[in-house]
């Protein structure tokens, strides 16, 4: 039988909840320790202004009085700031009344419709929903109840089919914190894929969902080395690492060989951290890894390589930088594959933030399209959450484009995974702003004659560009008149 393991925090934000509120909801965040065992990672309240709860102080309110629009954004965007170590795997539901945590009570049926409605709206608003994965979707999930009035819970297991059931699971409060490894990467892109598309007008959505294809084709072929060694995937990662050094030794920083090269799309080789023997990293140490791709044609069949002629390419240009947190108990297989899946939900994210900024997603075939999507920063759970576990602080992620403050960090993990975080706590050196070369040479290599452009994303948008145009030509009119002004003051003429 499955098992969902929560520590003492999270019974105190449940009960908190409760008392704050009376009924309170939201999801789960969580981390797939094996095949049985899964980590209470962070609960976070839905903050979402619901109309239909006009009172959330209601005590009459029950589950199916809950917005499943609602829960279905908060999942989505907690989806999208997860690590690819932990996913939303549930919802909860908190209330001082008794019934929500009774066994065959209308709330729980109440709770198995909640459920449906969500996964429904949750399939048709993405397309990505299900699709993060590089190997194994997630098709079981967690419905955790709390009552304050006798402080009991309720856990049981949801699978969606047949109007979904619901199935008995245990839950266990565990008094000793979770420890979590740090695993970082670097993935490298540089890459051009064919524009098949004929038509004059190309969708630009379109195209990026052709990357994401071709980056999942990449990543299930790739290879996955940690400390620039090829581990084997039937081992935990505990094992792995009390075998590097006997005890009381400690492995030193070395210079990555060459299993991590240049290659375009994977990852190269950095300096190694300090990993203790006792199966412990040490502060603000992880382990590194690399992500390397084999030759493009061999992922190909010899009969699928031919020489054709295209209307266009596009280009994949950058840096998407990897941090995951595992339980000493993940196999290396299901580490490698977190690591596979951070990458991709990372580009997944970035290309949806991007989109849905558009205004319009198409471009004509002659123009020279350059966009710039939002980059990765990262940011810690408050201190109260961190006091529950050991090794490393784990971490969640925002997307920020060039110009926008650590403030909006700030109000999303508010808003999204119901924490107060410092802006001066947002780490944003992971990866760097893109150079503007790349918008120079495009310009550079743009003739003026055709219908071509270059729009990063992060650039001013056509009407503030045209704006500042104007006040560009009104200020150096100024100038010029204040000019003439002077000569006539001197000159008397």
């Amino acid at each position: 039988m499955r098992t969902v393991l929560l520590s003492k925090s999270d019974e105190l934000y449940l009960e908190k909840c409760a008392q704050e509120n009376q009924f309170a909801y939201g999801i789960i965040v969580g981390h797939q320790a094996d095949l049985t065992k899964s980590i209470v990672v962070h609960l976070a309240r839905n903050n979402e202004e619901d109309g239909d709860l006009e009172d959330i102080n209601d005590v009459r309110l029950t589950i199916a009085d809950v917005n499943s629009q609602a829960l279905a954004s908060q999942w989505l965007s907690a989806s999208k700031m997860c690590p690819g170590s932990f996913d939303v795997i549930g919802i909860f539901v908190s209330s001082i009344r008794p019934d929500v945590a009774v066994d065959q009570s209308s709330e729980i049926k109440n709770a198995k419709k909640l459920f449906s409605d969500v996964y429904d709206l949750l399939l048709k608003s993405n397309s990505s929903f299900g699709v993060y994965t590089t190997d194994i979707a997630q098709t079981d999930y967690v419905f955790l109840s709390y009552s304050l009035s006798d402080k009991k819970v309720l856990c049981k297991n949801y699978s969606y089919g047949n109007g979904g059931t619901f199935s008995n699971m245990e839950h266990r409060f565990v008094d000793k914190p979770f420890e979590w490894i740090q695993l970082d990467s670097s993935y490298y892109l540089d890459d051009v894929l064919p524009i098949v598309d004929i038509s004059r007008r190309i969708n630009i959505e379109d195209q990026f969902q052709n990357i994401i294809k071709a980056m999942r084709k990449n990543l299930l072929a790739s290879e996955v080395f940690l400390q620039n060694e090829m581990v084997e995937d039937t081992i935990d990662l505990q094992t792995y690492i009390k075998k590097k050094k006997p005890k009381g030794d400690r492995l030193k920083p070395t210079t990555g060989g060459g299993t991590g090269s240049s290659t375009p799309g994977s990852t190269t080789p950095e300096t190694l951290p300090m990993i203790s023997s006792d199966g412990g990293v040490g502060a603000g140490d992880s382990i590194r890894a690399s992500i390397v791709l084999p030759v493009k044609c061999q992922l190909s069949k010899p009969t699928d390589i031919k020489v054709r002629e295209y209307n266009g390419t596009l280009r994949m240009s950058g840096i998407i930088a990897t941090r995951i947190f595992c339980s000493p108990r993940n196999s290396i297989a299901d580490v490698k594959r977190f690591l596979r899946d951070d990458v991709l939900r990372s580009l997944i994210t970035r290309i949806q933030v991007y989109c849905d900024g558009l205004t319009d997603p198409y471009v004509t075939n002659e123009a020279l399209y350059i966009s710039e999507p939002p980059r990765r920063v990262f940011f810690s759970l408050p201190s109260e959450g961190a006091s529950t576990s050991v090794g490393a602080q784990i971490q969640f992620s925002e997307y920020l484009f060039r110009g926008e403050a650590p403030t909006v960090a700030v109000a999303q993990a508010k808003q999204v995974l119901d924490v107060e975080i410092d802006p001066e706590a947002i780490s944003g050196e992971a990866e760097g702003l893109p150079d503007d070369s790349n918008f120079t040479n495009g310009n550079q290599t743009t003739d003026s004659t055709d219908d071509s452009r270059v729009l990063p994303s992060s650039m001013p948008k056509p009407e503030l560009s045209r704006s500042l145009y104007m006040v560009g030509i009104a200020v150096a009119l100024l100038v010029l008149l204040a000019s003439v002004a002077v000569h006539y003051v001197i000159t008397g003429r």
